[in-house]
């Protein structure tokens, strides 16, 4: 029985084991990586999550089932340190039970690295350069469809925010980003289904306050009851939403002589429970929702969405439609 996970079901893309004395090198490697869409366990990364915990019993979930490949930079130090022993059999754990390519060796020396056999093929550092490794590392996930993907590098959300040149705001957009995409991540598709219909359709005249959506427009777009979908939307509350429901004024409405039928609105909101900024955690949740389906059919731009695929964020893994596979077969 073949319980090995597919390329989506992985926290991260690639995990770095190395001794500190090769961080320079390596920090490169990540940099690169992470520029071309990677998802990247590096510790300078992951200060802030590996404070006060338990590091022998976190790391070894990280290097034996949290990533789909570990790259392992061998060396003399990398032979001689705790650390990098205890990373280096938590990796062997995972490639032993999977009988599959898992570890990715990369030299410094020649130095043996017990439990490393001689006949795997590894690549020698001494002659590549940090983004001639990281290349490799690309060519090796390759390309594959995307699924609950969060690109690390977010260059395409702060252009949409206008926030290129101010790094404090970039950091505070960040962070609500990943928030934003945790609690998608933790949603039933039901619940999921109608806040990115709501977001994706809804009106942003009052943002940052809140986006509203006609609710017979909801319902046509989700196919749900107003009654289940006030459930729906009250369900969501523990996430940081905050959402009504009222009649419309006569302004929104927009009467011309006498219109048939009542119409109502319900109004959403979001707060990043986690922050404290004061950034508008709400505009950051619309702008990643319609920055996910730029430059695709509303057809293709909710696959990408049910597939919580936000690749449209970066420039590294943003892609243009193509309808060419389906002209072909059609």
């Amino acid at each position: 029985m073949n319980n090995s996970k597919g390329p989506n079901d992985f926290e991260y893309d690639v995990c770095l084991s190395f001794a500190g004395e090769q961080r320079k090198y390596v920090e490169e490697v990540a940099r690169e990586l992470e520029a071309h869409g990677a998802r990247v366990f590096f510790d300078d990364y992951e200060k802030a999550e590996l404070w006060g915990k338990d590091l022998y019993s976190h790391l070894d979930e990280i290097y034996q089932h949290l990533c789909r490949y570990c790259i392992l930079f061998a060396s003399r130090e990398y032979a001689d340190k705790v650390w990098t022993n205890h990373e280096r059999r938590s990796a062997q754990a995972r490639a032993l039970k999977e009988k599959q390519e898992y570890i990715l060796p990369a030299r410094f020396d020649d130095t043996p690295i017990p439990g490393l056999p001689d006949t795997i093929y590894y690549i020698d550092l001494r002659q590549t350069s940090p983004s001639d490794l990281a290349a490799l590392g690309v060519q090796k996930l390759g390309n594959h469809l995307r699924q609950n993907y969060l690109p690390p590098v977010l260059d395409r959300l702060f252009e949409r925010l206008g926030i290129e040149d101010d790094e404090e705001a970039q950091d505070c957009a960040r962070s609500q980003a990943n928030s934003f995409f945790r609690v998608l991540c933790r949603m039933t598709p039901d619940e999921r289904n109608v806040v990115l219909s709501l977001i994706c359709s809804g009106c942003d005249e009052d943002l940052p306050e809140n986006i509203h959506i006609d609710t017979d427009l909801l319902h046509r777009l989700t196919g749900k009851s107003v009654a289940r979908l006030k459930r729906l939307l009250g369900g969501v509350r523990s996430l940081g939403f905050e959402c009504s429901f009222r009649e419309s004024t006569d302004e929104e409405v927009g009467v011309h002589g006498t219109l048939l039928g009542d119409s109502y609105l319900f109004e959403l909101n979001w707060v990043d429970l986690s922050d404290e900024s004061g950034f508008p955690a709400l505009v950051v949740a619309c702008e990643m929702v319609w920055g996910a389906t730029e430059n695709y059919c509303e057809k293709h731009g909710k696959e990408f969405l049910a597939r919580l695929d936000f690749s449209q964020l970066a420039s590294a893994t943003a892609s243009k439609e193509s309808h060419e596979d389906e002209t072909a077969n059609a």
